[in-house]
């Protein structure tokens, strides 16, 4: 498989996730406080409009899926994302204002991806480079 058409089906399938999580969060804002066995929110309001933002990260990921070396900027705002939520996350864990326990959500959501968009990252430079000596 050549690395454009791999990340093609990554960024697909980050589209399908992110849209789903995002439509289930806006539908069940406290499915996940049950299913992690934490005392929801006051406000679920406040989880749907998580899941309404991870909805619209989920469009970004299908655009750049379509043509995957036009839209970098998209996956590096994907990229802030899943790198500063859990930062903040954790803070809040190590507050005491969540257990511990809540961080599997980063793990699926934000921490798994990481490692993929780098290598996109890198791989949109290298190719950007390469295009540019081309074309020189």
């Amino acid at each position: 498989m050549n690395t454009e058409k791999f990340y093609r089906q990554l960024f697909a399938c980050a589209a399908i996730y992110n849209i789903a999580w995002g439509v289930i969060v806006i539908l069940f804002p406290d499915l996940l406080f049950e299913l992690l066995e934490i005392p929801p929110l006051n406000y679920p309001f406040l989880m749907s409009g998580i899941g309404m933002f991870v909805g619209v990260y989920g469009y970004g990921y299908w655009v750049v899926s379509r043509e995957p070396l036009k839209y970098p900027q998209l996956v590096f705002i994907g990229l802030l994302g899943k790198v500063l939520g859990p930062i903040g996350w954790f803070y809040h864990v190590y507050l005491g204002d969540i257990p511990l326990r809540s961080m599997w959500i980063n793990v699926f959501n934000d921490l798994f991806w990481i490692p993929f968009f780098i290598a996109y990252l890198i791989w949109v430079r290298k190719n950007s480079i390469s295009s540019s000596k081309i074309s020189n």
